[in-house]
Formats: structure tokens, C-alpha cells, sequence
């Protein structure tokens, strides 16, 4: 695989290749006069336009905050804070490790680059950023990742179908034999667990980040998680493309699709039921206003209805008909949010020049 990417003798027509797994090979010379998925290239021009450092942003306030909260409130921030670090460590990694060995087109590879490099240059760097400025002792707080099954399990069940591709993707290229139909199944298994995590986990710790916003409290973290969320509802929308335009174009599959119907299902009703174990032990000492372990439970469900609606999959659990934490949407709204200056730090945004502060309303809709 890796020879072929280098051999620049064969001419190529990427406007009739498939997006993973074309006959014809993966990408060699990346070349954008003309692309297959202009909505693919939109997506990653995008992207590109939303640059932003975290070290932009101060956290004294914060710091100050957390020295004054309560057992409860510690608690809450600590441990979503660390299962934010943990789960954007597999998607720093995981989309150029997995993907990329079987893209078929520049626009996508050139996606797939980006989006490695938002989840961790910008994301994860973002959580050393305030677990740096916050505790006394970083290192010893990182280290407690590894000792929260909770964390342990969730992120399992996402690298489960990581690991899996990465395995056949592996066995192909030292040359030893795969199936097609597997490795096919293996992507698209892939892929719904990437969007799993876009679409659910993502959303669920945003919401309890900016629960934290909503008590005025950890605002520069709130500034934070904000240009987070707005990079990750355009990534959970990527996927959602990638998803439903791949089972439309391509036969096989459109039949993965089929034949692992029951297993998608399954995945994301696992992830659902990991979510709802999560908000226990999260408000395990107590809630915040605003927010408990069955307001997120309700938030779960809500979510689901939405996230599986938009790649063809009907929620059959029993959910709100209305957001159970009508707050969050102002968040998701990057384009109307406004923050007032007396109650959060000011943050540097880069969109090609430096600003003084964050202007929302400059920003693209999604």
C-alpha cells in the first residue's frame, strides 16, 4: 500500500474513484483543481478557517474558581476534564492512523490530516492547558485517568473498532491476505464508532462543561470547550457525511450497511447506556444547578434521536420530546452567542489575523 502512495508513474482519476478502497489504489499526487466531494473540500477549508490556540485564552479566573468549589464541583470538573483528555487522545490519533490507509482521494486525505490535527494539536493541548493552570501538581492528575474504569471502559469500547481496522489495514499491508468484505465492514463499523464519539461523547462532556458556565463559574474554560464544540459539530457533521454518502455510492457498503445493521445498532445503544452509567458516577457527591444525572440521562436520550437521525438510524428507546438543558443551545449556536466581557476572560481568536477577542458573529454557520 505504502509503495503504490509513492510510485507517481500511474496516472490517476480521482473523479471516478470510490472514497476508501478504490482498485486504482490511495492517493499519490495530491491534487485539488477538481475534487470528486467538493462538499468534502468545504468541509476542510472550513475547518482550517476555525484555527485557534488555547494558550490564548487565561485561566486565571478559573484557577481562583476551583480553589473555592466545593467537594462536588471538583469532582464534576476533574473528572470531565479527564475523560475529555482520554477520549481526544484516541481521535488525535485515530482518524490519520485508521483512515488514512484507505483513502482514495485527496480531498478526504487532506480532511482526514485535519482533523488529526485539530483533535490533537488544538484539543488535547487544550486540556494540558487547563489542567496546567488549574492544579497544583498536573502530572499527578493525569495519572488518575488510567485509574477511572469508567474512562477505561468508554474509551474501549471506541478503540475496539479502531484497533479492528487498524488490524486488517496491518494485514494488507504486509501483504498477507484480506477479505474485501471484512475489511469493508471493518471501515464502516469505523466509522459509526467515530461519529459515536463526535455525536454522543462529545456532546455529553460539553454540556457538563458549560453547565459549569451556566453557575458563572470556570469561564475561561467555558471559552474553551466553546471553540472545542464549535470544531467538533463540524466533525460530527463530516462523519455524518461520510456515513450516509459512502452506503448511497458505493455497493459494498450499501451492503455492510445491511448486513451490519444489528451490530450499529448495538454500538451506539452501548455507548448510550455508558453515557448514563457516566452521569452517575459523575454526580455521585451531588448536582449542580442546573444539571444532575438524570437531566444528562434525558440529555443522552435526546441526543440519540437527533445524532441517529442524521445517518438513517430510528432512536426506539424512550426520549424527551424537548432538550431537558435548553441553555445548551445557545452554546451550539456559535453564531448567536455572545459573552460579556465582565463575566469571561477575553479570548484571541486567529482567522488568518490575530484579534483582540472573539467576534461570534464573524464565524461560518454549520
Amino acid at each position: 500500500m505504502s509503495k503504490q502512495q509513492y510510485n507517481l508513474t500511474t496516472r490517476t482519476d480521482y473523479l471516478n474513484r470510490k472514497m476508501f478502497l478504490d482498485p486504482a489504489g490511495p492517493v499519490t499526487i495530491q491534487r485539488f483543481e477538481e475534487v470528486k466531494y467538493k462538499k468534502i473540500a468545504d468541509y476542510e477549508a472550513t475547518a482550517r478557517g476555525f484555527f485557534w490556540q488555547p494558550e490564548e485564552v487565561s485561566l486565571t479566573k478559573d484557577s481562583n474558581d476551583f480553589k473555592d468549589a466545593s467537594e462536588t464541583v471538583k469532582h464534576i470538573f476533574t473528572s470531565n476534564l479527564l475523560r475529555q483528555t482520554a477520549l481526544d487522545s484516541l481521535q488525535g490519533r485515530g482518524p490519520s492512523q485508521i483512515f488514512m490507509p484507505v483513502v482514495s482521494l485527496p480531498e478526504l486525505e487532506a480532511l482526514v490530516y485535519n482533523w488529526t490535527f485539530f483533535e490533537t494539536n488544538i484539543h488535547s493541548k487544550s486540556y494540558s492547558h487547563i489542567i496546567r493552570n488549574i492544579y497544583n501538581v498536573p502530572k499527578d492528575v493525569f495519572n488518575t485517568i488510567h485509574d477511572t474504569q469508567q474512562i477505561i471502559d468508554m474509551a474501549s469500547s471506541v478503540g475496539k473498532y479502531y484497533d479492528d481496522l487498524h488490524r486488517i489495514n496491518c494485514a494488507k499491508e504486509l501483504g498477507q491476505p484480506v477479505e474485501e468484505v471484512e475489511h469493508v465492514r471493518a471501515i464502516y463499523m469505523a466509522l459509526h464508532a467515530s461519529y459515536a464519539l463526535e455525536a454522543f461523547r462529545f456532546m455529553v462532556s460539553f454540556a457538563t462543561s458549560l453547565a459549569m458556565v451556566e453557575n458563572k463559574i470556570f469561564m475561561g474554560n467555558g471559552n474553551i470547550i466553546s471553540l472545542i464544540l464549535q470544531d467538533e459539530i463540524l466533525h460530527k457533521e463530516w462523519t455524518a457525511y461520510m456515513i450516509n454518502q459512502v452506503v448511497k455510492e458505493d455497493p459494498r457498503f450499501a451492503a455492510a450497511k445491511v448486513e451490519c445493521e444489528a451490530e450499529v445498532y448495538e454500538l451506539y445503544l452501548d455507548v448510550i447506556r455508558e453515557e448514563k452509567s457516566w452521569a452517575d458516577y459523575l454526580f455521585n457527591k451531588g448536582p449542580v444547578i442546573g444539571l444532575n444525572a438524570n437531566i444528562l440521562k434525558d440529555f443522552v436520550d435526546y441526543t440519540a434521536v437527533g445524532a441517529l437521525k442524521e445517518i438513517g438510524i430510528k432512536y426506539q428507546e424512550p426520549a424527551p420530546r424537548s432538550t431537558p438543558i435548553p441553555w445548551f443551545n445557545k452554546h451550539v449556536n456559535t453564531s448567536n452567542k455572545q459573552t460579556a466581557l465582565q463575566e469571561s476572560e477575553s479570548t484571541n481568536y486567529v482567522i488568518g489575523v490575530m484579534s483582540d477577542q472573539l467576534d461570534y458573529d464573524l464565524l461560518p454557520n454549520l
